[in-house]
This record gives structure tokens, sequence and C-alpha cells, in this order.
């Protein structure tokens, strides 16, 4: 868990029930005609990992629809065990959803259909550890936290992953909190909460991050989740800075601060994310709020617009739809989801939780 997070006492973990079998929805027949995207979230389960499915309606609101297993099994513990932005993720134009397998060291890749999911390949992480992937194109790597490193993987139009040659690289240190790819796909970043750093790879026309990382001091204390805006600028939650941070990623692979730090008054922020219009979000779970900022589409200069822009119980990782109407945060300390709808200049309204029957140690969400 962040580092600043007071976890109360919990007198007992939810007790899932394991869906072994590939997990589809009702008859065409019986599929709500209102369902237009999904939420996915991830068990972590030790006993054997899922993928939690809530269908998605056009108001934004969820509605469990099963889970399907990863054949692979999770890490356990407490609240957050992974530490890590990024541990599920959709590849871009939805197509795949891939999710590590922290306890087995393997990557699930599944196929994203109408009404569920299907498993079409696992394969081993090339480390130990694994707690977060990033996907552009047809290129994936993932960090292995344990080991520590990281690793790419070719992944086919048949959503098969193959380990790509010579692509691990060792990393120095540890309490390495997500690996993301730029835009473009030509830097490969890594945050190192455990040093207040941040890592850039270059990364070659075949996939091959450099030898050796630029290495930066973080403007803030305790590096975490990190995004890219669309405009190339790189956007970095600090812990416990409590605060968020802007930067241009320059030619040399360093990083030259565009807003140092600003504040949002509030607890452990530790995720963030953000839609195309240039709201951004960070759940901040030691303050059991949602904070909102906006970034200027021109210079990237942040400003924060509500230190509590929204609520939850303990809320961790974020996701935005596609269409940038609505963030869901995952919610393991009341075993839910919570939704909120995107409203006019980046207020948020609170649309309830969804029950979802989840662990303690559930991580990672994404949406479509």
């Amino acid at each position: 868990m962040c580092k600043k997070i007071l976890v109360a006492v919990l007198t007992a973990a939810i007790l899932l029930i394991s869906i072994v079998v590939v997990w589809a929805s009702q008859d065409d027949k019986d599929v709500d005609k209102n369902v237009v995207g999904a939420v996915y979230t991830m068990t972590n389960d030790p006993a054997g990992n899922q993928v939690v499915i809530f269908n998605r309606t056009d108001d934004g609101l969820l509605t469990k629809a099963g889970s399907i297993s990863t054949q692979g099994t999770g890490s356990g513990g407490g609240l957050d065990p992974l530490g890590s932005q990024g541990s599920l993720v959709l590849s871009e134009g939805h197509r795949w959803l891939l999710a590590v397998n922290a306890g087995s060291n393997e990557i699930s890749v599944f196929k994203v259909l109408p009404d569920g999911l299907k498993l079409v390949d696992k394969v081993g992480s090339g480390g130990v550890l694994p707690v977060t992937l990033t996907i552009v194109h047809d290129l994936v790597y993932v960090l292995n936290a344990g080991s520590p490193n990281i690793a790419g993987f070719n992944l086919s139009h048949k959503g098969q992953l193959t380990p790509l040659t010579n692509s691990t690289r060792p990393l120095v240190g540890g309490g390495f909190a997500q690996v993301g790819f730029d835009p473009e796909g030509e830097a490969l970043v890594v945050t190192d909460k455990a040093d207040s750093k941040i890592l850039v790879y270059s990364v070659d026309h075949d996939g091959l991050p450099g030898m050796d990382p630029v290495t930066s001091p973080s403007n803030g204390i305790t590096p975490f989740g990190f995004i890219f805006d669309q405009w190339g600028h790189l956007v970095v939650v600090e812990v416990t800075t409590d605060a968020v941070s802007s930067y241009n990623i320059l030619n040399n692979d360093t990083l030259k601060v565009i807003s140092p730090s600003v504040v949002n008054g509030q607890k452990a922020s530790c995720w963030i994310a953000g839609n195309e219009l240039g709201y951004i979000f960070t759940a901040n779970p030691g303050s059991s709020t949602i904070s909102s900022y906006k970034i200027d589409t021109e210079n990237g200069k942040l400003t924060l617009l509500n230190g509590t822009a929204g609520a939850g119980n303990t809320p961790l990782d974020l996701a935005i739809t596609v269409n940038g109407e609505f963030l869901y945060a995952l919610d393991p300390s009341s075993g839910a989801i919570d939704m909120f709808q995107i409203e006019c200049k980046g207020t948020l309204k609170n649309l309830g939780t969804v029950p979802g029957g989840l662990s303690i140690f559930a991580q990672g969400i994404a949406a479509r």
C-alpha cells in the first residue's frame, strides 16, 4: 500500500467464488441492448486470479456480469499489495485485455467480446512478480518488481505474446510503480517510488529500449502513477507530496519540469487518469477522495480544480471510458467499484457504487 495510508483493521476477507471456465454472458436475446461498454478489474487471488467484468450502460451505470479465470495466480496480501498502476490494461482499439498474474509470474491475454472475454494466451512474464503493463500497437512491456526488470513482447493479431529477443533490462533498486509508453511509442517511462526518480528509455524501431535509462529526479517525493496527455506531456502523481507534476521529455530523454508539484491537500495521492479534454483525476485513498486537475493543451501547465471532487471508501486505481464521460475507481475496502460522471468543467457527479464481491487485495481497473 502507498506508504502514507493508514489501513483500518479488517475483520474478515470477502470470500470469492472461483470461476474456472471462460465466462460468456446471456444469450443474445437476453443481453441488455443498452450495454455500450464494460469495466474490468482483477481479483489478484493467490488461489486463482480472475478478471471481474461489469457491463456499462450509456448512462455510466455498471452491473456485475461475471468473471473469468486468468489461469494464473495473484499475489494476495493486504490493501494494494502490488503497489502499482497498470496491472490490467486494454490495447488500442480495445481488442485485447492484458492482466498480470503476480503470484505465478505470468501475463494473461483476453480477447474482448461484445458479451464478455475469452482467454487466448498466457505466457511467463520474463521475471518475478509482474505488477504493471503497457502496450502500444503490437508492442508490450511488463515490469517485474521482484526481479526487478522490464521485459518486452510482441502481440500478434491472434492475441499471442512472443518474448522480444534482447528486450529485458535490469532495474537497479526497488519500489517501481509503473511502466508506460509515450503516445508515439518512442519512449518507455518507469517511476521509481523508492528513490523518487523517473527513468526514460528510448525505444528503437525494433521495439528495443536503450541499454541504460536516462534518470531524472522527480520534482516531488514518491512518484507513483503517470499518464501522457494526447499532446505528449508526462503527468505524474506523487504520493508523499500529495501533488501532480507535469514534464516534457527532451530529445536527450531528460525531463523538463512544466508544473512543479501542484498539491491537492489530500492524503496518499497514488493513481491518476485523464481524458482528451485535459481533465485529470487522482485517487487519494488516505483521505478517501478523488481530486481534479486541468492541463493546458498548449503548454502542459496544471491547475488544481478541486481537491475533493469525488469521494469513496478507499479509492485506488482509476479508469476513464474512451468517450471521456465516466470515471471509475477500484474500491477494495468496500469490495466495489465507485462510479462518477465527468461533467462540464471537470466536475464529478457521484453515480454510486456497484458491488463486486471484491477482496481487499483486488488490483487494477480498465474501462471501455
